[in-house]
């Protein structure tokens, strides 16, 4: 007795070790592939390239500094609102769709100096933890320790390192649901079976909670998941209605403990869902059905092929194509379960009509937006993608976990369906795959023939023998194979001489046949094996390598400089300002989070969760909104005082000398020109690269104004109007603050002027030079001057030069409505020329073009006015601004630069007021004549309700957790 139970436990003991060993091997795996793709990326700690591109340095970097700062400080008002947010805005969704995340307590913990480490294990370590909960998953599910072992890591690298996932690496944000999704599955299978839903709930509401957006996406996966999985319950000889009951019951267990996973969490996600209705869902979006494809079906071959990716084609563009890559071994044996697999051919039907309905999704426009919550995504299009590179790779997993020999129809089928791919591919022109291998590779073979027809001779050798020592029993089979491996050889070097035998095209076809051949013959030679996992680990690795080495990564050494840079100009504006209220202007930035990153308000943000109606108001005062950012660019006085800027930060300019010497400084380049600005701002701060300025003559978070001016409605493409209109009905005079003057003079070089249907073209005469618009004007007087630049410019930014006065002209090229670019201020008499020069553009619209004169006297007068019935902020937080303000004129409208929001409630000496929405954007509420206490606070909208519906679902899982315990004694 003694004896058998220390067996059993030695067994037990192996097996845990065995495990771990496997657990351990697929979480590494995945990571050591990645080391080595980064360390020949020359990416952080390996080079100077940090992980950050496109939106990760553009938007998400900044927030985690938001997110170290609010949780260090225990200022945790931030969680619900920031006056970083652009001009502010409420935060609940960037938290649900950015920050909630255990891997970010990196950034938390780590100084905002060595945030280039933060970004490299935040990364790095989820790959590994995809990898094992997709380990995990099949050990605990599908018994894989009872097969062969070596599969286990492989497959959770395919998955963990697959197309989307990889190519997709500047959203880490969507990690998180990836490291899940394969520990939702096993939960959910287990419920399906009948076992005790707690873990279910426990792991979809954390799924729910770290990241909405793609829980949302992992919540219909599970709708077809339980369908596929429960499929055998329709066969039997059962009546079809006791069936249909039998598949039912368990679907109804999922759907009632799915709502209770996702209204346990709804504190988070019912204030999510009302501040979507004001960002994301505001933006014009119609869910019309339609059978047009948006995609070729076709064009998806190619992304089946290694390194289907690149930064032309693959993010920004849309729609694009789906990123599916799972390698060889994965896509074969997706295809080998519906023939292997040990499984009910009802669960296969159902997987393929799960692929079916990818296929669907991937091609029509209106069932990929309900994927994407009704809405095209700003790029990054196909982001449920993963989704069916986790179902193929499983299903995979259950088919070669088998061992069964590939017959020879299916292997003739397999060879026929892969040469016919590829020569489909071949025939079309994608940027992410060339036509011929790299340039270094074809060189070396031409200069080393020699070792390279020794290689030759080593590899297809090597394969010969193998197939006339293992195959004597098929003799005809064996001399054809033998003879095969020597007809590849010459092939194989004329192939390669001429640079068409390592493209990417040409590498998948070869780890198409190799998994094919392998699947058929199935050797028992340990070498054979290892070989298939030296081609899965490079193959793997080299779509990753090549879908991520094309896109541009901030310098990590250099982003250290701008947070040390950005911090300091920060703390300094912070400790000498002594008004109360404020906001912080820039010429110059790294990315349009940099108020978040360093905490300050300022009046730039990046973010999918940003309020229209702010976007909206930046574009209709001739300033940059737009792809769910504002950049305040184009400031006028007028637009100066009504946000607030008190303080403004000016770049100094730098010198060829400066760069050399300083490689690690980030020289921030202009995006603003105010020519006007020491007009009205005075310095206050320098050091040797950066001056800062101040501007007392602001309005604070609020001033008294009339109706009249709360109802101003904006027209589009009209900032001259709009911001007449606007002074005009502060001051009761209806006069021109802003008034067109003619453009005197246009000289054109290389380039004539058309109307074509209204609209002024500039068309390049010799399409080999240069073609160039000059605007030449001399200032009658000492006003400010702005060119209005049409929105129609817009679309030829990138290819135009711009220069005023043979000086290179500092704007913002992203913008959605028209803009004023401020040129000239008190130079009267002075000629100034302004040039719009292009050597890439036929044509350009500059339709709508105008010259703008202010009246800056006329201006600060209305303002100076203004400012009279100015509120003096006391306290302020970004929950909560108190203060008072003394009406002395017929003010009965007090007029702030907050953005409107259910949220925010008004008290006027103690009493609720009611609140309204001024200019399509911005908190308004009644006031009278004389003194008054003013108090703002903010609470999301649909807080106490998410809470109490919260509270109520996790009383009824106290409460069944208490029967099930109760049932059990």
């Amino acid at each position: 007795m003694s004896r058998s139970r220390t067996t059993h436990k030695q067994k037990k003991d192996f097996s845990l070790t065995k495990k771990s060993q496997v657990l351990w091997a697929s979480a590494l795996l995945p990571m050591l592939i990645m080391l080595v793709v980064w360390l020949f990326m020359g990416v952080f700690p390996f080079g100077r390239n940090s992980l950050m591109a496109v939106d990760f340095g553009q938007q998400y970097i900044g927030l985690y500094g938001f997110l170290k700062e609010t949780v260090l400080t225990g200022d945790w008002s931030g969680l619900f609102y920031s006056f970083s947010k652009s001009i502010g805005g409420a935060m609940i969704g960037v938290w649900g769709f950015n920050l909630i995340s255990p891997f970010n307590l990196f950034y938390i913990l780590l100084p905002l100096s060595q945030f280039k480490w933060a970004v490299f294990l935040t990364i790095w370590l989820r790959y590994g933890a995809m990898g094992l909960s997709f380990a995990y998953l099949l050990i605990k599910r599908y018994k894989a320790l009872s097969y062969n072992h070596l599969l286990i890591p492989v497959m959770a690298t395919a998955y963990a390192l697959s197309g989307m996932i990889v190519s997709y690496q500047m959203n880490p944000i969507f990690y998180d649901a990836m490291i899940m999704l394969p520990l939702v599955i096993l939960c959910l299978e287990e419920l399906i079976d009948g076992g005790k839903p707690f873990k279910y709930i426990l792991v979809l509401a954390l799924t729910m909670l770290f990241h909405f957006y793609m829980g949302y996406m992992i919540c219909l996966f599970i709708a077809l998941y339980s369908c596929y999985y429960a499929a055998p319950k329709l066969a039997g000889e059962k009546a079809w209605k006791t069936k249909l009951l039998d598949f039912l019951k368990p679907l109804w267990r999922v759907i009632c403990y799915s709502v209770l996973a996702i209204t346990s969490v709804f504190f988070l996600l019912y204030p999510i869902f009302l501040n979507l209705l004001r960002s994301k869902g505001a933006y014009d979006s119609p869910m019309t059905f339609s059978f047009a494809l948006q995609i070729n079906p076709l064009d998806i071959l190619s992304k089946l092929m290694i390194g289907g990716f690149d930064n032309d084609s693959s993010w920004s563009a849309g729609p694009n194509l789906p990123n599916v890559y799972i390698g060889a071994l994965a896509l074969i044996g997706f295809f080998l379960y519906f023939t292997q697999a040990k499984a009910h051919k009802f669960r296969k039907a159902a997987a393929a009509l799960i692929g079916l309905i990818f296929f669907v999704s991937f091609v029509n426009e209106f069932v990929n937006k309900i994927w994407h919550m009704g809405q095209n995504p700003a790029g990054f299009f196909f982001r449920f993608s993963w989704l069916l590179s986790f179902f193929m790779v499983l299903l995979a997993y259950l088919a070669i976990r088998e061992g069964k020999y590939l017959s020879w129809k299916g292997l003739v089928a397999g060879i026929i369906f892969s040469f016919a791919a590829v020569y489909y591919v071949s025939g079309q022109n994608y940027t992410y795959l060339p036509k011929y291998q790299p340039t270094a590779v074809t060189n070396y073979v031409n200069s080393h023939q020699l070792i390279v027809l020794i290689i030759a001779l080593l590899i297809f050798g090597a394969l010969a023998y193998y197939a006339w020592t293992h195959l004597k029993q098929y003799r005809e089979t064996r001399i054809c194979t033998v003879a095969a491996c020597l007809l590849a050889i010459p092939v194989f070097l004329y192939l390669l001489n001429k640079g068409f035998l390592l493209t990417q095209v040409s590498l998948t076809l070869m780890t198409w046949l190799f998994v094919l051949v392998y699947l058929a013959l199935r050797p028992k030679n340990k070498w054979v094996g290892l070989a298939l996992l030296a081609m899965t680990v490079f193959e793997l690795g080299y779509n990753a390598y090549l879908s991520q080495v094309t896109l541009a990564y901030t310098d990590a050494y250099k982003f250290t400089d701008i947070s040390k840079n950005m911090k300091e100009l920060s703390d300094v504006i912070k400790k000498k300002n002594k008004a109360g209220f404020y906001r912080v202007g820039s010429s110059f930035l790294y990315a349009k989070n940099d108020p978040f990153l360093v905490s300050y308000p300022g009046l730039s943000s990046f973010s999918s969760n940003m309020e229209k109606s702010t976007i909206n108001l930046f574009n209709s005062m001739g300033d940059v909104g737009g792809n769910a950012a504002t950049f305040y660019a184009n400031g006028t006085p007028l637009t100066d005082a009504l946000y607030g800027v008190r303080y403004y930060m000016d770049a100094k300019n730098y010198t060829t000398s400066d760069i050399e010497k300083h490689p690690n400084w980030y020289l921030f380049n202009r995006n603003a020109t105010r020519s006007d600005l020491k007009d009205y701002y005075h310095p206050i701060y320098h050091n040797n690269r950066f001056t800062i300025y101040e501007n007392p003559n602001v309005f604070s978070a609020a001033f008294g104004t009339n109706t009249l001016t709360r109802n101003i409605k904006f027209g589009l493409n009209n900032p001259v109007s709009n911001q007449n209109i606007i002074l005009s009905s502060m001051s009761g005079a209806n006069r021109k603050y802003f008034e067109y003057i003619g453009i005197p003079r246009i000289e054109l070089i290389n380039m004539q002027e058309v109307n074509e249907n209204g609209h002024r073209i500039f068309k390049r005469i010799d399409k080999k030079q240069a073609g160039t618009v000059r605007i030449i004007f001399t200032p009658q007087t000492n006003h400010t001057y702005y060119f209005q630049a049409p929105y129609s410019l817009r679309k030829s930014m990138g290819n135009v030069s711009i220069m005023l006065n043979n000086q290179w002209y500092h704007y913002s090229q992203s913008y959605d409505q028209v803009q004023l670019w401020n040129l000239a201020n008190k130079a009267k008499g002075q000629t100034m020329t302004f040039q719009l020069q292009t050597s890439k553009e036929d044509q350009l619209d500059l339709t709508n073009m105008a010259l703008v004169r202010a009246d800056q006297t006329a201006i600060k007068k209305v303002l100076q006015e203004r400012r009279k019935q100015n509120m003096t902020v006391t306290k302020w937080t970004n929950t909560l601004v108190k203060g008072h303000v003394n009406i002395t004129d017929q003010s009965n409208v007090m007029m702030t630069s907050i953005p409107y929001n259910p949220g925010w409630t008004v008290k006027v000496d103690g009493k609720k007021v009611k609140t309204s929405e001024a200019w399509g954007s911005l908190l308004s509420f009644p006031i009278t004549s004389g003194k008054h206490r003013i108090e703002m606070s903010f609470r999301p909208q649909g807080l106490l309700i998410g809470l109490a519906v919260s509270f109520i679902s996790l009383l009824i899982i106290v409460f069944l957790k208490w029967r099930d315990h109760s049932q059990k004694v």
